[in-house]
């Protein structure tokens, strides 16, 4: 029984070390730029253009604020991004430079 046991605490260690090491969607850079688009569909997805974009990163030409973010909070990012927008502000964006998502630039911060 006990050579189970250890086993067992083996390979939950071993899980752990495993899923420790992947990689998550985080917050870990910011970029500042005007809003120069806003871009809504009816499935509540939206995508952000911008005048510029960061260089030498891997994602695309939009910013994303996925479906995973809560509703509200995605309310919250649409509405600030449409006052940058209108006003021609310049805004600064907290984003993940290193996991994209369809593509894009995932959005953490819009300020």
């Amino acid at each position: 029984m006990r050579t189970g046991t250890s086993r067992c605490v083996r390979l939950v260690a071993a899980v752990c070390l495993i899923y420790a090491g992947t990689s998550h969607a985080a917050y870990n850079d910011n970029f500042t730029t005007r809003i120069t688009e806003v871009l809504t569909y009816d499935n509540g997805l939206f995508l952000i253009a911008t005048a510029t974009m960061p260089s030498g990163q891997p994602c695309g030409v939009y910013w994303i604020v996925p479906g995973d973010v809560p509703a509200d909070a995605r309310q919250m990012l649409l509405s600030r991004a449409l006052i940058a927008r209108e006003k021609g502000e310049l805004i600064n964006i907290g984003y993940d430079h290193e996991t994209c998502v369809n593509g894009w630039y995932r959005i953490h911060r819009l300020g």
